[in-house]
């Protein structure tokens, strides 16, 4: 079924975390340098940073701004090409009237 995700526990008390610490006050910074320091591995195995937790509202990335954990499901909001100087893939923000929103369900964990 569309939209449907399986929750990873141990990722899940990462993110839950963090919205805690956030929301007790604690800076994106803060919580980036303790999580490091305790060795909690990051997205995909590296190490995190303030961007890690806040990233960017508009774009809807960042633990903080992702709309993935209010389970609401956004495709389309990005679109990759790549720069035909350096050869590397590039983002950019599509409009949000091509965005396929839906409201997902959560996942039994």
């Amino acid at each position: 079924m569309r939209g449907d995700r399986t929750i990873n526990q141990a990722e899940a008390a990462v993110v839950r975390r963090i919205f805690k610490d956030y929301l007790a006050g604690k800076s994106s910074r803060t919580i980036a340098f303790e999580l490091n320091r305790e060795g909690v591995a990051g997205p995909q195995g590296s190490q995190w940073g303030p961007s890690t937790v806040h990233g960017k509202p508009k774009r809807g990335v960042g633990i903080l701004n992702n709309e993935l954990y209010v389970v609401r499901l956004v495709w389309n909001r990005l679109r990759y090409v790549k720069d035909p100087d350096t050869g590397k893939r590039v983002s950019g923000l599509n409009p949000e009237s091509e965005w396929v929103v839906q409201a997902g369900r959560a996942a039994q964990g």
